[in-house]
């Protein structure tokens, strides 16, 4: 006779499909659904780690998992047994509500896979894929343009959600980010790559002098509205010499674009 349970693991995968390790996916949190999908179990696991499941009686199961959802920068939903899936939120951390802002949340991984009875006995595999996209601002000539070197400048970037559900989607109240930014020695004004969440609309990134709005690019040169990729990082140029050009590259995960000068 069959025995019940089953062996997983968690494999990770980059957005071309090649895969990730430990140093990539510091923890895994699975959730461990029912058929009505309602919580039966939580595990912390490690990536590629053989684990036994077993919950008899409970042929049919949804396992959704999370990576990085602990390393801070978002607060994960604090989930009892029989709790339902849809009920349930991965949130960014809110730093100011006047706008609203919300902190760049962690490298984020999500997968999802539903168990059926089968008498395949080999392990079972749940891949994570990255669920968060990346961004990088570098503006030449900003100082020019606005004609100030006195007082801050800032980047606002809009917008997300602020919370994505267990199905991978986004979800909850619209939110921008306030990234990190500063004038290198060339004097651009350079942002750090940072993530948001994904999101299918076009950003906007509006440009703050002394907290007064100067500029909002919407678009590249070409007249291409700003998108973001789960998994790649978008490289935004705007240079503010004579016409305002914006160029706008997207490249793999961490291999941000050297901008070079025309």
């Amino acid at each position: 006779p069959r025995t019940s349970g089953f062996s997983l693991q968690v494999k990770a995968f980059d957005a071309d499909g090649g895969s990730l390790g430990s140093e990539t996916i510091k923890d895994i949190t699975l959730y461990i659904f029912d058929a009505d999908k309602a919580l039966l179990d939580t595990r912390n696991i490690l990536l590629s780690e053989i684990v036994f499941l077993d919950y008899p009686g409970h042929d049919n199961l949804k396992l959704v998992a999370w990576g990085n959802g602990k390393q801070g920068a978002q607060s994960m939903p604090a989930l009892k047994e029989g709790d339902h899936l849809e009920t349930a939120f991965v949130s960014l951390i809110q730093t100011r509500t006047t706008l609203p802002v919300a902190g760049s949340p962690d490298d984020l991984f999500y997968g999802t896979i539903d168990i059926t009875p089968d008498a395949d006995a080999s392990a079972k595999e749940l891949p994570l894929r990255r669920k968060v996209s990346g961004v990088a601002i570098t503006a030449r000539y900003l100082r020019e343009y606005v004609g100030s070197t006195e007082g801050e400048y800032h980047y606002i970037v809009r917008k997300t959600t602020d919370k994505l559900d267990f199905y991978g989607k986004p979800n909850g109240t619209e939110v921008n980010y306030r990234p990190q930014a500063a004038f290198n020695d060339n004097g651009e004004f350079v942002s750090s790559a940072f993530n948001i969440f994904p999101t299918e609309a076009d950003i906007k990134i509006d440009i703050y002098h002394r907290d007064v709005l100067k500029t909002t690019v919407i678009a590249d040169s070409n007249g291409n509205s700003l998108r973001v990729a789960e998994g790649r990082l978008l490289n935004v140029l705007v240079d503010f010499r004579g016409v305002v050009s914006v160029d706008v590259k997207v490249t793999d995960w961490g291999k941000q674009e050297i901008w070079k000068e025309f």
